[in-house]
């Protein structure tokens, strides 16, 4: 239903789109070894400039340079790299959630992209632009709500501020994507200066879990540092989720590996969703398939639910 919706949706052609198309490959991706599909949850159209900016010296904990791999600092490049790592890895769709150039990247494999809403969190009354995110649900152009930053505004995971959002995202079904846990390095001082990271303890979700019942909550970043509190709602209640990105490239190959391994244990791969984030790091694409595909604790059947299948059930796609 809504693969149909977004193939024959036209989106407004953004100047940047001519500057970015050059080169461009075949719609075809190629599966030579029978891979799993693969649905990115956490993908962005940014401006790396401003990457390039905000992480010049930074090296230092878990932002190492190493954990990050080449930045890809202009924006041509980033836009193609990323599509070539989407079709070595076997990404059949990506989610777009953030960044300058997102439609730009709709514009451009329209097939492979669904785009989510972004709401102001600077309004005082969201009631009004609701309705138009509702129209907007309608019309076919969005297919999910968030990632919801509250975090950088210091606004507490569990705000009746954007109800009004929720209560149409559970009408249609829409999933809502929330940042949980996690930060940038140095955030006040890079990110935001209202940013607290105990605003987005994934424990907070449940004022929210509790007013909207239906709602399909994902809890992304895996909640860390609080992913004991994120494992325990991802395993009590049914419509909530956990995904993936940043942590997976980010925490390190042991920690993560870990994480995850708990998650499927304790809340099943049922529960889990494939996300990367790539910002302005599109090799981070590949190297997250990879970690997936290369777990020795996970089954075949886990690889393909996290990969593909829980997704795709998500969004109503068809392989």
């Amino acid at each position: 239903m809504i693969e149909s919706n977004f193939k024959s949706q036209t989106f407004f052609h953004l100047s940047v789109v001519c500057f970015f198309i050059l080169g461009c490959t075949s719609n075809e991706q190629p599966n030579p070894n029978n891979q799993i599909p693969v649905f990115d949850v956490a993908m962005q159209g940014v401006n790396p400039a401003w990457f390039e900016r905000a992480m010049e010296g930074v090296d230092f904990g878990i932002h190492r340079v190493e954990k990050y791999g080449e930045l890809v600092a202009d924006s041509a490049d980033l836009f193609h790299q990323s599509f070539e790592q989407m079709e070595m890895n076997n990404i059949r769709y990506g989610l777009l959630s953030h960044g300058t150039y997102k439609e730009a990247f709709m514009e451009e494999r329209p097939e492979m992209f669904l785009l989510s809403y972004e709401p102001d969190l600077s309004l005082e009354d969201h009631t009004e632009a609701a309705l138009v995110f509702e129209k907007n649900i309608i019309n076919g152009r969005y297919a999910a709500l968030g990632e919801l930053g509250l975090i950088y505004e210091g606004i507490p995971l569990n705000t009746p501020d954007l109800y009004p959002y929720y209560e149409i995202a559970q009408k249609h079904y829409i999933p809502v994507f929330i940042h949980t846990g996690f930060s940038g390095p140095n955030p006040q001082q890079i990110l935001s200066p209202a940013f607290r990271i105990s605003t987005a303890n994934p424990l907070l979700l449940e004022d929210v879990i509790i007013d909207f019942p239906d709602l399909k909550i994902v809890m992304m970043h895996m909640g860390w540092p609080y992913f004991d509190e994120a494992l325990y709602i991802l395993g009590s209640y049914p419509n909530l989720y956990m995904e993936t990105s940043v942590a997976i490239w980010l925490l390190g190959d042991q920690l993560f590996n870990r994480l995850l391994s708990e998650a499927v244990a304790t809340a099943g791969s049922d529960k889990i969703l494939f996300g990367t984030l790539q910002m302005a790091w599109p090799e981070v694409i590949g190297r997250s398939v990879t970690t997936i595909q290369e777990a020795e604790y996970l089954s075949h059947d886990d690889k393909r639910a996290i990969l593909w299948e829980n997704a795709a059930t998500l969004f109503e796609i068809e392989e």
